[in-house]
This record gives structure tokens, sequence and C-alpha cells, in this order.
């Protein structure tokens, strides 16, 4: 249970308190909890967040470690008896020996092939789609029509009703509750076969440690298996197949397959519920290239938030609530705040309208994270500050694309300079007051360099409005230039970020789609800053001294980051396709009939790391 109260371990907690009972300090642990043993002790345990060295891992970090090494060596194995050679450079393997909790997943790359879908167009893509290229789905789109980012629905054949969801209401008997009926003819992963309790523990402690940090959308307090097995066969059935991508990829194909099952089976019926909710939106986190749901199943799981009210604002608690009833209140909440985060994004990307609007609870959701008691959670803390971050840039993006020819006749310059000012003054603050409170959290780097990615990519694209790319010279102010200037920097540093600190973490291979998407827009985004400036004197200008070597080192560090990634998990194509995509752009660019044989000597003479591009990378896309 959560200790409330007692943070300092000199005094009884909150429910020592009220129950009168004898308590004693004691520091034994690594856990945030107070446990109250059947003598009636309150056992305060100091809070430690996070490796220390020389200290001792968890059992969940020790047991994860075990699993890589065990990965790393099948790895090994395979290469040394594979004969066949892989299109991508050699990349040196990375022993998981760093402090922190964040490790390495070494496993084999499948071949990858763009057959099944490279000719097939972008979801989405209709006549309103088609004219506006200042989103970075419609940009992308744009470089390349296969590289598939938000996508639509296709339509799917229901089936018939499922039996009622067990529920929970006491914490202390969570481990004596009974899995949830699942409908006939249809299976979770344990009465499948497919694994066992002990392995499912096993997965679910794996998501904590590696997953659950990119998507903040699950507490380890609360979603242990026996409690989401009984409050919901779907989820439980989508989880075990994410764990299973990455940590078990012999049972992937098959889990996935039961999680699409039930997913079609809840849309039929219409099962409602929190879990409902998080399971669509899990489906889309770290989907198969060729999943065009992700439009869907995050508007469905949009209606059903509302519906079931989620996103009810209490300025207080309840006064009688007690832990398991805070932690499945913050649970409710979280989802929605999640899911507010999950929508705006798609609108940054696509250009297309939000569903949730701003209410009560959005409005009210930046203190979220500290209204959980003691210690505050870096994963919350992460939410509440992406919920700030959306509302600056659904701010500025609805004053700069939806309104403006509304505001002044569509010319917009005194506009955007103001819109910019205004949005890059409130990015300052928001990336100042988080920071700080992620070290109220103790996060770690891997937390800083998270929230770094989020607000150097919404500040690469608000600012990308500041830079037409048919402004003419007399029209150039010195906004203008700033908005150059802060595009260049930011859009550098959100490949950086892939590319050195996530790559360093191990992490890059489990991050859910939006990341890939970050990158791509960065290298698109500079790659067409140097095409403009290769017939435009006044642009190249300025840009800094050595930008276009920069821009190519720096895309092709971010290609072999992914396509390392890739080659440790099997499972990980998405992965291999981006790597192939940015080495593409990279390829593209510097055959294009408008470089100039000095430029491209120059650029091959000073940075050796352009000649690392793979000869025949471009080829897979044809």
């Amino acid at each position: 249970m959560k200790c409330v109260g007692a943070e300092d371990g000199e005094k009884p907690c909150q429910r020592c308190k009220r129950t009168n009972v004898e308590y004693v300090a004691n520091d034994v642990s690594s856990l945030d909890a107070c446990y109250i043993l059947q003598t009636f002790r309150c056992i305060f345990e100091k809070h430690r967040r996070g490796r220390k060295p020389g200290s001792k891992l968890s059992e969940a970090s020790k047991m994860l470690r075990r699993l890589e090494k065990g990965l790393n060596t099948a790895k090994l194995k395979q290469a040394n008896e594979s004969s066949m050679s892989s299109v991508f450079p050699a990349v040196d393997s990375r022993s998981p020996q760093g402090e922190t909790q964040f490790g390495t997943l070494i496993r084999p790359m499948d071949p990858y092939s763009t057959s099944a879908s490279g000719n097939r167009p972008s979801d989405g893509e209709d006549e309103e789609d088609r004219g506006d290229e200042k989103f970075p789905a419609k940009l992308i789109r744009k470089e390349n029509s296969f590289f598939r980012t938000i996508l639509n629905p296709e339509p799917k054949s229901p089936y018939p009703n499922i039996a009622p969801l067990a529920t929970r209401s006491d914490l202390d008997s969570l481990q004596l509750v009974r899995p949830a009926g699942l409908p006939a003819g249809f299976q979770d992963p344990i009465t499948a076969g497919l694994i066992s309790e002990d392995k499912a523990k096993m997965l679910f402690d794996a998501i904590f440690l590696r997953l659950n940090p990119f998507i903040n959308l699950f507490d380890p307090q609360l979603h242990s298996v026996n409690y989401v097995r009984s409050k919901c066969p779907f989820l439980f059935t989508t989880l075990i197949a994410t764990g299973c991508k990455f940590f078990e990829p012999s049972l992937y194909k098959e889990c996935l397959h039961l999680a699409n099952e039930l997913a079609i089976r809840a849309f039929a019926e219409g099962w409602k519920g929190v879990e409902v909710v998080q399971a669509f939106a899990c489906l889309t986190y770290w989907r198969e290239q060729d999943d065009n749901r992700t439009w869907m199943y995050i508007g469905y799981a949009c209606r059903m938030a509302v519906e079931l009210g989620l996103n009810r604002f209490l300025a207080k608690p309840p006064a009688n609530e007690g832990e398991f009833q805070l932690l499945e209140r913050r649970n409710r909440e979280r989802t929605y705040l999640v899911l507010f985060v999950h929508d705006r994004s798609l609108s940054m990307q696509t250009g297309r309208h939000w569903m949730l609007p701003e209410d009560d609870f959005i409005r009210h959701a930046d203190t979220w994270h500290e209204q959980g008691g003691l210690p505050i959670r870096c994963e919350d803390v992460i939410v509440a500050a992406f919920i700030q971050l959306r509302r600056i840039a659904a701010e500025t993006t609805d004053m700069l694309h939806t309104n403006r020819s509304q505001i002044d006749g569509g010319n917009g310059q005194i506009n955007v300079d103001m819109a910019l000012k205004n949005a890059n003054a409130k990015l300052s603050q928001w990336s100042t007051r988080w920071e700080h409170e992620m070290r109220r959290a103790n996060g770690e780097s891997f937390h800083f360099s998270f929230l770094n990615l989020f607000c150097l990519y919404s500040s690469l694209f608000l600012n990308s409005f500041g830079v037409q790319a048919d402004a003419r010279p007399e029209s150039r102010t010195n906004s203008h230039l700033r908005a150059l200037s802060a595009c260049f920097e930011n859009a550098l540093g959100v490949l950086k970020i892939a590319s050195k600190d996530f790559r360093d973490l191990g992490v890059l291979r489990y991050g859910q789609e939006s990341t890939t998407v970050m990158t791509a827009y960065s290298a698109i985004f500079l790659l067409k800053l140097l095409r403009s400036s290769d017939t435009n004197p006044d642009l190249q200008s300025e840009l800094p001294e050595g930008a276009a070597r920069e821009i190519h080192a720096t895309i092709i560090r971010t290609a072999e980051a992914y396509n390392e990634a890739a080659h440790f998990s099997p499972t990980s194509s998405f992965a291999a396709y981006h790597a192939r995509f940015l080495w593409h752009l990279i390829h593209m660019h510097r055959t294009r009939p408008s470089v100039t044989k000095e430029r491209l000597h120059h650029e091959n003479t000073h940075d050796s790391s352009i000649r690392t591009i793979p000869p025949n990378s471009a080829l897979s896309y044809r």
C-alpha cells in the first residue's frame, strides 16, 4: 500500500493513526510501501528509485537481466551459424552492464520486405489531406508515400457476447481474485496453454521496466497479473502479446491473434470499462506496420472514455477514500489524460480535428502528479507535463493554421511572429518547470531525455510555421531567422536524443510509434532546408557553416541506431523499416540533380560517416 504520512520513517502513517496500531521504523527495502502485517505493525520502507552504485537489483531487474542475457546468447549463436549476410552494415553488440535500469535486448533481425505494403498509399490520404504539407504525417507522406504513419480503419467482421467481467473492491484480497470469464470459444494466453502464470508475471515485470516508461499508462502498484486478468481478459491478453513482441518473440504472433480476436468481440458487443479503453490504446502503441487501425481505435477509446466519465474533475478526493480506491481513481484519471495527449498528438501530426476538448479536468491537470501521495511517480510527472505541452501546441497551431485566414485575410506575418514569440516563451517555461518536477520525483536520465524529446519536437513543429518555403527574401524578418534557427537546432536535437541518449540506454527499440514519426519528420525537415538552400543563396547564408555535414551525419547516426535496434529483436520490423527510410532520404538527397558536385565532394571529404551509407539501402524501397 502507499505509505502516506510516514515518509520520514519517524512517525506512523495515516492508516496506522486511524487504527491506533503500533509501528516500528524500519529501513529494509527498495519499495515505496508500508505493509500491514498480521501483528499490525507499521513497517516503513525507505524510498529508493533506480539502481544506486553498489546496491542490489530488484528481483524483477535480476529476472530481466537473465532474460536479456539468454536472448543475447541465442542471438550470438544464431549469428555464428548463419551464412546469410545482412543488407545493413555490421553493428557491434552492446552489453547490458550500465548503471541504469534500462538494459539491452539483443535479438536477430528478420529480413525486411516491403512487397506487402510498399505500393500502398498511406491511409487517410483524401483530397483534404493533399493540400497542406505543414503537418508531419503529410510531409512524411510526400517524401515516401508508403511510409505509413497515422492509419484509418478497415472493416472487420464482429463476433457475438462476453460474460460479465469480475470486479474487485479490496486490495488486501488481491491475490485471491479469480480470472474473469471468457466468452465461449475464446482464450487468453494462459488458458490457451501458451504461457504459465509465472511467465505472465515475468512479462508484466518486463513491461513495467521497459515499455511503460514510454506510455506511462499503468501503475505497478495496481496492475498486477491477477488484477488485470480478473478485470479484463482483453487487456490482459493485449499486454501479454506486447510483452511477447519484445521478450518472447516465438509466442508473439499467437498471442497477438488472441488479442485481435478479443478486440473484434469487444467492439462488436460494446464492452465498456477503463481496461477496455486501455486495451484499445495499447493495440496502437507498438502496432505492426500493416496494421491500419490506429485512428479508429484511439477515436473509439476517446468516445468510450467520455461515456464512462473518466474525465470527471474532482477538486478534492472523497473523504472516505481508501488506498485501493485512490489507486483505481488515479487509474481512471491517468487513462483519460494519456488519451488526451494521444488524441492531440494525432491531431498535430495529421492536421485533423481532435476529439477530446479542454474541460475542467484538463485545465486543472498541471498539479495532478502531486495528488497521488508521496513519493511522486516519474510517470505521473510525464503525464501532467505532456498535458500542458499539448495545450501549448494546440493553442498555437489553432491560431496559426485554423484561424489565420479569418484573422488577417491569410497574410498572417504579424500574427505568426506574435504567436511564435508567445509559444517559445511558454515552451521555455514548460521546460524549466517540468525538469524541476522530474528532479522532485528523482527521475533518471531517460525521463529527462524523454521530456526534452517531446519539447524539442513541439518547438520544431510550431516554429516551422515561421519558416515559409515560399517567403520572399524581402519579407524575411528577424523573427523568421529566429524560427529558422530554432527549427534547425530542435530537429537536430530530436535526432540526437534518439541516436545518442536512447541508443546508449538501450531503449530505442521499446519506443512507441510516435518516436519514429518525430525522427522521420525531423530528418525530412532538415533535408528540406538543405534543398531550399541549394536554390536560394539567401537561405543558405542563414544556415550555420557546416550545416549540411552535420545534418547528414546526424541522420546517418539515427539510421544506424534504428538498424541496431531492429537487429537486436526479430519482431522490431518497424525499426528496420525506419532505418531504411532514413538511409533512403540521405541517398535521394545526395543523388538529386540540384546538389552540386563541389558540395558533394566537400561533404564526402569532411564527413566520413556519410560514406557508411549501405550502397544497396535504397534498393529495398523498390
